[in-house]
């Protein structure tokens, strides 16, 4: 597809503590053609984040990634954006502030720190929200101006986020084969969308939090948890026969916790 004048849609940030950002549906359906892609996101600094468009049931989504381009260019609730689609895979981003004024972004991609640290609380109590979204597309020497107006509802959030007959949580007792990486249970990752999702966020009894990748394995691909496991487990001192208790909190956030085995020597790491 050929993109000579560039097509737009901005988001204004309703949450900064989540690895997902929404897209207007209008606009993915007409110019992101590819269901499962990685995308890369600029600013005018020239820095490239690379995330994850992902199309869950009706709804699109920047995935994987966004909340590390969140974090480096240190976005806030009410900062305004605009995505201008360079190319099938390339979207330059211009960041307002909620004064209305062009934002500098970060110079630098850095990492995302284990473990990691909200800046703010984590689910926020919200009342129903109306936001707006605006396509902006320029093609044909004339601007075509799409305005849709979508109601929002957000509501009231807690720790109790269920779902009616889907299985909220699952236990696992590590053993051996579970140093490096952890089975999931097929029913639990299924039910609650999490299969959706190619990390994890996990969080201890502290509230401190580890983003922990998901791979699949085998022809059944069961989920496992892989990159990122091996810190959670060692930072919090789980050894073979300690029992993890995984709770989903929301989205792709799980509480975990860890019942101790009394009467066993701590597991020295190889």
């Amino acid at each position: 597809m050929q993109l000579n004048n560039g097509v737009s849609f901005f988001k204004i940030l309703l949450r900064d503590d989540v690895d997902y950002l929404p897209l207007p549906p209008s606009f993915a359906k007409k110019y992101l053609k590819n269901k499962n892609q990685t995308l890369i996101l600029k600013t005018k600094s020239t820095v490239k984040w690379s995330i994850r468009y992902l199309k869950i049931e009706d709804r699109y989504y920047f995935m994987d990634g966004w909340l590390k381009f969140i974090n480096d260019n240190r976005l806030r609730m009410g900062d305004f954006l605009v995505f201008w689609l360079q190319s099938s895979s390339i979207f330059q981003v211009y960041i307002y502030a909620p004064n209305g004024c062009l934002k500098n972004p970060t110079t630098s991609s850095g990492n995302l720190h284990r473990p990691i640290h909200s800046r703010v609380p984590l689910f926020r109590p919200l009342s129903a929200i109306n936001s707006l979204s605006h396509v902006a597309v320029a093609g044909g020497g004339k601007n075509h101006k799409i305005l849709k107006k979508h109601i929002v509802k957000v509501e009231e959030t807690s720790d109790d986020d269920t779902k009616e007959g889907v299985q909220q949580s699952f236990r696992r007792v590590v053993s051996k084969t579970c140093i490096h990486k952890l089975a999931m249970n097929k029913s639990f990752v299924k039910g609650l969308g999490i299969n959706g999702y190619r990390s994890v966020r996990l969080k201890n009894e502290e509230g401190k939090m580890w983003e922990v990748k998901v791979s699949m394995y085998g022809g059944e691909k069961v989920p496992y948890l892989t990159k990122g496991w091996f810190d959670f487990r060692k930072d919090n001192k789980i050894e073979i026969g300690d029992k993890c208790e995984f709770n989903r909190v929301k989205n792709n956030l799980l509480h975990v916790h860890v019942l101790k085995k009394k009467g066993k020597p701590f597991l020295k790491d190889p």
